[in-house]
């Protein structure tokens, strides 16, 4: 009874340490931006913590006579410095911007930035959660012959309760709670686990209970059974020194195959808020269960080094097989069961794509448990903490080098070939090492190498693309990055082209969509008339930048998170007036939000064209603190215009969105060339008649804004929304703000 309440403190452990992780990640988008750098900074810092922590503590928890006292010191030392975090990383708000200005330009010494101020303020916390392990390893681990089994089982119900962490902080918590109140629910949960581990050892019976439960003579807890009942496992130096790095070597390789198998899911998912978290518990899941699988075979046969090397060889060839269930993914059609691309739907994918090599990663650990400590109970603070440290290190360098380094050198298809390989190598070494395999096994890394070149061999071509409307002769551009896969398409004998980002369609060249281009070019120099410089938010493939450009300002600062979209906007030069060619345009590969934090300037134009609220990575630019930095960054007679999507957004959640914008700006106005697009148009004055008329005359006066949007009474005609009409619409309501910014998407 009191080994499952310690289970039960850690799977508690576990809901926190997840609930922690994603809402730090939305936290420090408001100081460091949206962008793949900021994102892996902030997870850099998370896990340089808990690889410290894990081998820190480690080093020292065996000596500890009271190991479950500092455990329980531990979670109320999370609980209080993750219940500061919030107003920490608010505070780097202020001082982020001008320190990140002072130092050199380039994109490493700003990425390089956010991971020290990530660092100063997460380590802290994480080296705490990462010292847990070790600790409860300690505690429960005491049964020489059953340590990876233990250990497994901790393994087990910690992962588990990060995927219900997980699934929970995506759906519910942020969505109802909001970012800092989810992450004070998390230290209330390291609060209470604190409280109960102190009181493990007080509700024991008798002195040799407490000794038991606290870290005393381990035979007591099993009524005088030694730690060292079975003699440990029969393994060399030699092959303890293997297992060690092969296992470093597996976290790199795991955390690889997460970010190549999210890039490839995003593609066939709604890229929605709550997509990561669904994809993550998954992960988690499968690891939690494969763990528990791994677990209960520990406890009726001895681990042996063949076995870790069979996991890495039928991992390697899985990873492969899943390429192809990616590439017909499309054709079976899946979304069609639950009516769209519903929480349903992403689950199942999620499950069918990633719940098979994920129980196999799991089973690793307690393999790797019982190998690295012998089965031997009298170290095993020491080497878990070791071993975890070196999986935790290898998974910081899989995050960042398959994220910023394979992905775009190699791509998708070919990152995920040589991670495999990498699984092979392991395998066949742990082999040959092992010596005492059977004939069988000896022929397993040929077999498994032949199956994987014949799997390789076999892929079909250009299914990145992710639409079930793609073809793929009619590419005529094709990238993946960092952060997006951009493909352009194009119809020549309909004269339409269509981007492909990361599976959304983007920039089609439709009449409508045309229409809502060049409105968002044109109407904010039509309402501010010799404007000397101008900003685009999005820029895309530069449609309404360069119909921005022929009003002849200046100076157009134009941001963009994926340089892939800013290179295939030449495959786009007709439609933009040939932009990238223009000596007003200074480009920046920045997210939106981080470029208004950081920038001095004022702008007489600031025109915004982000992807879809409910998008993960586009909602902060769709809170009041969002437009509160527009409004710091408008000049005293400037403009501000933004697009809105009417189609996917609850009609809530939309006027939800018009309300915060008018809370900032009164004097807002709302257009919409029909189809899916509106605009909201914000003017230090109102939108008099006057005003209006002196519109329409200078757009009567210029032939580029006839042709590209009609005659005046055709542009008066967009005019949707004004004044009390729109104030009606309105309502009384919430403001978005960044704390609690949570957009679903609706059926179209």
């Amino acid at each position: 009874m009191r080994r499952a309440s310690l289970l039960v403190l850690f799977f508690l452990s576990g809901i926190s340490g997840l609930i922690y992780q994603i809402a730090w990640v939305r936290q420090s988008i408001f100081t460091f931006g949206v962008s793949v750098y900021a994102y892996s900074a902030v997870i850099g810092a998370y896990m340089i913590g808990l690889a410290l922590g894990s081998y820190v503590m480690g080093k020292r928890i065996d000596a500890h006579a009271r190991p479950l006292r500092t455990y329980a010191l531990l979670e109320a030392g999370i609980a209080a410095l993750a219940a500061l975090s919030p107003f920490l990383l608010g505070a780097l708000h202020g001082v982020y911007p001008g320190l990140s200005n002072a130092l050199p330009a380039g994109g490493f010494w700003l990425t390089l930035t956010r991971l020290v101020f990530s660092l100063a303020v997460l380590t802290p916390a994480t080296f705490l959660i990462g010292a847990t392990l070790p600790v409860m390893s300690r505690v429960y681990a005491t049964h020489g012959g059953r340590v990876g089994s233990d250990v497994g089982r901790l393994y087990l119900v910690n992962t588990a309760g990060a995927a219900l962490g997980c699934v929970l902080t995506g759906l519910v918590f942020l969505r109802y709670l909001g970012a800092r109140e989810t992450i004070f629910l998390g230290a209330a949960i390291n609060l209470f686990v604190a409280a109960a581990a102190l009181a493990i050892p007080r509700l024991a019976r008798g002195r040799e209970a407490v000794g038991a439960m606290d870290g005393g003579q381990a035979g007591a807890a099993t009524g005088g059974e030694s730690t060292l009942a079975e003699p440990g496992l029969p393994i060399s130096a030699r092959a303890l020194r293997y297992v060690a790095l092969a296992y470093g070597v597996s976290g790199f390789i795991a955390l690889g195959y997460e970010i190549v198998w999210a890039r490839i899911l995003y593609i066939h998912t709604s890229h929605a808020a709550y997509s990561f978290s669904l994809m993550l518990t998954v992960f988690l899941a499968g690891l939690a269960l494969g763990s528990a699988g791994g677990s209960w075979i520990l406890r009726r046969r001895r681990a042996a080094l063949r076995h870790f090397g069979a996991l890495q060889l039928a991992i390697g060839l899985l990873a492969v097989v899943i390429l192809h269930t990616f590439a017909r993914l499309p054709a079976w059609h899946f979304e069609d069961w639950f009516g769209g691309y519903t929480v349903p739907y992403e689950f199942l994918i999620a499950f069918v794509i990633l719940f098979p090599p994920t129980l196999l990663l799991g089973a690793l650990f307690p393999v790797v448990g019982s190998l690295y400590t012998r089965e031997r109970a009298e170290a095993v603070g020491l080497r878990i903490g070791r071993v975890n440290a070196f999986n935790t290190v290898g998974a910081i360098a899989g995050s960042l080098g398959a994220g910023f380094v394979l992905v775009p050198l190699l791509g998708l298809r070919n990152t995920t070939v040589a991670l495999a390989v990498l699984n092979l190598a392991i395998g066949a070494g742990a082999m040959w090492l092992d010596g005492r395999g059977r004939r069988a096994l000896r022929w397993a890394p040929a077999g498994t190498t032949l199956a994987v070149i014949l799997a390789v061999a076999v892929l079909p071509t250009g299914f990145y693309l992710g639409s079930y409307y793609t073809e793929t002769d009619r590419l005529i551009f094709y990238k993946e990055g960092v952060e997006t896969t951009v493909a352009v398409l194009e119809v020549p004998e309909d004269n339409f082209k269509i981007s492909f980002v990361n599976g959304r369609d983007e920039v089609p060249t439709d009449r409508s969509s045309m229409s809502a281009f060049r409105l968002l070019g044109h109407l904010p120099p039509l309402l501010r008339p010799g404007a000397r410089n101008a900003l685009v938010l999005s820029f895309g493939n530069g449609i309404a930048t360069g119909t921005l450009n022929t009003h002849g300002i200046p100076v157009i600062d134009a941001v963009d998170l994926s340089p892939e979209m800013i290179e295939a906007a030449a495959v786009y030069s007709e439609e933009n007036y040939n932009v990238l060619d223009s000596e007003q345009l200074r480009l920046h590969v920045e997210d939106g939000r981080n470029y208004l934090l950081r920038t001095e300037d004022l702008y007489d134009i600031i025109s915004v064209d982000a992807t879809h609220p409910a998008n993960a990575s586009s909602w902060a630019l769709f809170t009041s603190e969002f437009y509160q930095l527009i409004e710091s960054r408008l000049a005293e007679d400037g403009v501000f215009m933004q697009w809105i999507p009417v189609h996917g957004v609850r009609e809530r959640d939309y006027r939800n969105i018009l309300r915060t914008v008018w809370d900032v700006f009164p004097n807002m106005t709302l257009w919409s060339t029909g189809s899916t697009h509106s605009y909201v148009v914000a003017t230090r004055e109102p939108l008099t008649t006057v005003v209006l008329q002196s519109l329409l005359a200078r757009a009567a006066a210029n032939p580029t804004i006839v042709r590209d949007l009609g005659t005046p009474e055709t542009i008066a005609g967009y005019i949707a929304m004004v004044g009390p009409d729109l104030t009606s619409y309105i309502g009384q309501g919430p403001i978005v703000s960044d704390n609690d910014a949570f957009f679903m998407p609706a059926r179209d």
